[in-house]
């Protein structure tokens, strides 16, 4: 059978459209400017936990530099171009594409919203998307009030554990108290011994209310200076941390923000670390932005965040699978 219809229903079309329509609104009455940045770029994140689609453009008439090309996983790099050139505080919804992610959460093309305000620290920003968010979602879904906690603090509640001084031994006595050890060794590095850790005991558990079971959103911030991506890095009672946070609800995690590096030497390094990691990896090492870390240098201070559109619609419609939201997922793509 030719399974050619749609997956989502008519009603989650609807939601959809009105839902993305909210958002522009909400921007246009903050004063935040759309903006478009390419598909196609030569270079892509390194990042050794993304995958990116590849492709090569096959010139009919002329020879360019560049012949191979990447779908972007994140308008990110684009977009932090357009702050360097002076574009204000702007946003984003745009299509994006990663390797290997299909499962209940995930297809490998899928919608995001990015946006960065000039001028502000993750904390103003987190601010800024709770009242988004609320407005977005309680119409659909009762919340409880937002919880802000740290990365330390969500380890030391459900753990018991320092993530920031704890040596690999603890966290391997912390995995086998949790029924989860044979899973990792003492030739892991401690950020896989953290994330095994977090994405089993703490991330199941966040945004919901331990007081009425009601979902609320949860921003969790502060992360390991190791795991700081595109985010600065600042010191909190004498251990770096990363101006780095996430926001979950009902145990799914929505987006991925910083306080953005502004240091073009330094997140080259950072870069550079990464295609080691891929290569030990056994990964494909991936050609860097040099268009992205020349704009850094004049890169103004500024805080951003990603959030995925059908995670953020199947919170609102309370589906179970992300296909539910897409008109043609993957299978059907």
């Amino acid at each position: 059978m030719n399974n050619w219809q749609p997956v989502a229903s008519p009603e989650l079309i609807r939601l959809r459209a009105q839902t993305l329509k909210k958002i522009r609104f909400f921007f246009e009455q903050h004063n935040v400017l759309e903006v478009d940045t390419p598909v196609l770029s030569s270079a892509t994140i390194t990042d050794p936990f993304i995958e990116s689609f590849q492709t090569d453009y096959l010139p009919l008439t002329r020879r360019i530099e560049h012949t191979h090309y990447y779908l972007h996983t994140s308008p990110e790099f684009a977009m932090k171009r357009l702050l360097a050139a002076g574009s204000g505080s702007i946003y984003q919804i745009a299509k994006v594409f990663r390797q290997g992610e299909l499962s209940q959460r995930h297809n490998p093309e899928f919608t995001l919203l990015e946006w960065y305000r000039e001028g502000w620290d993750h904390h103003h920003l987190m601010a800024e998307i709770d009242q988004l968010l609320t407005l977005l979602i309680a119409e659909h879904l009762p919340l409880a009030e937002s919880c802000f906690i740290s990365y330390q603090q969500a380890f030391e509640k459900h753990l018991h554990i320092n993530p920031h001084t704890a040596d690999i031994n603890e966290l391997m006595a912390c995995a086998r108290a949790q029924q989860l050890d044979n899973v990792l060794d003492k030739t892991d590095p401690k950020d896989r011994h953290l994330e095994l850790l977090f994405s089993h005991c703490i991330e199941p558990l966040l945004g919901k209310s331990e007081q009425t079971g009601q979902a609320q959103l949860c921003f969790l911030y502060h992360y390991p200076a190791t795991q700081a991506s595109l985010a600065r890095i600042t010191e909190t009672n004498g251990v770096p941390v990363a101006e780095r946070f996430e926001i979950f609800i009902n145990g799914m995690e929505l987006g991925n923000g910083f306080h953005e590096l502004n240091n073009a030497q330094e997140q080259r390094d950072r870069f550079i670390h990464d295609n080691e990691q891929r290569k030990h990896n056994g990964q494909q090492t991936v050609p860097l932005d040099e268009h992205f870390l020349a704009a850094l240098e004049t890169l103004p201070d500024c805080a951003g965040v990603a959030i995925g559109i059908e995670r953020l619609l199947m919170v609102m419609s309370g589906s179970r699978h992300i296909n539910d939201v897409i008109n043609f997922p993957f299978e059907r793509a």
